[in-house]
């Protein structure tokens, strides 16, 4: 492979530039941490220079790259994360190991563009990016469905109990793991979206396949997703038995189904509140975690 030294250098300084534009933009509103998904050693020189005298967490997924950067590092292995969740779900892992805390800003250096370089520079507020919710928290939920699928189907659910759909709230149901047993306990409500399309282009990981359930969590009825990750159907109506469901207070059809459902089968059921966006997770026909969601207030257009 031959490099061209011009466009290397030109690389170098772009890199330099946005790297002093951070330690700049930290300085002036007093930020005292900087996060960097470090991604090459390119980025790691660039920043070696101002190291000394600011606050860097530098994160790294590849252990040897780590070796090659000479102060200590986080490491944290998200080479199977999107680009569109990767920063939450570094800073999460940075919250559970104590490098950052609850109440404090960071300014965050990522690329989201795909290149190995930077390309974002983004202030994080935890108090909004942190979540109630972590993989360390659903490890005892589901022995039979994997932390890091439940992590993706939460998060997404959190996501659209806080956005909704172009202004409009939004419930749903996502039921996760022992797939069979589930749809032998549904019936669907609508033609199946999924239907017809390969695996690899049904799977929630994909943040394609994450905004495509967006738009069909407008539609009613329940989302079926495999211990893998692939989604087989949606608009599924539940018909789990409830006859040794305890009442749930103040909750709907909705939530007695998800409980239904997770009693009958080994599955997770997780819930999003039309009313108040808030997501909710069963597991043997009862309800284990509430995450209050903050729900962005309607923006007002005027006539």
């Amino acid at each position: 492979m031959i490099v061209d030294p011009i466009a290397h250098r030109r690389l170098d300084r772009e890199l330099q530039v946005l790297v002093e534009e951070a330690i700049q933009i930290s300085d002036k509103l007093k930020i005292r941490k900087l996060l960097v998904i470090c991604e090459s050693l390119s980025l790691w020189k660039a920043i070696l220079p101002l190291y000394a005298t600011h606050q860097f967490i530098i994160v790294v997924a590849s252990k040897r790259l780590a070796e090659s950067i000479t102060v200590e590092t986080f490491f944290c292995d998200f080479s199977g994360v999107s680009r569109n969740d990767r920063l939450n779900y570094v800073i999460r892992s940075a919250i559970e190991t104590g490098k950052i805390k609850k109440g404090e800003r960071i300014l965050c250096l990522y690329s989201r563009a795909g290149s190995k370089l930077i390309d974002t520079i983004r202030i994080v507020r935890i108090e909004e990016m942190y979540g109630p919710i972590s993989p360390r928290d659903l490890k005892n939920i589901g022995k039979k469905v994997s932390v890091d699928l439940l992590f993706a189907v939460v998060n997404l659910a959190v996501e659209i109990g806080q956005e909704g759909r172009e202004g409009t709230p939004v419930g749903t149901i996502f039921v996760v793991g022992d797939a069979d047993r589930v749809l032998e306990l549904s019936k669907p409500m609508i033609f199946n979206p999924f239907r017809g399309y390969a695996e690899d282009e049904r799977n929630i990981f994909d943040p394609k396949v994450q905004e495509s359930i967006k738009e069909l969590a407008l539609l009613d009825g329940a989302f079926v997703i495999r211990e893998d990750g692939v989604v087989l159907a949606a608009g599924m109506y539940l018909h789990g038995p409830a006859e040794k469901i305890a009442p749930l207070k103040g909750l709907g059809a909705r939530h007695a189904a998800a409980a239904a459902i997770s009693q009958s089968t080994n599955a997770i059921a997780i819930t999003v509140s039309e009313s108040t966006g808030t997501v909710r997770i069963f597991s043997g026909g009862r309800p284990l975690k509430t995450i209050r969601s903050y729900r962005f207030p309607a923006k007002r257009v005027k006539a």
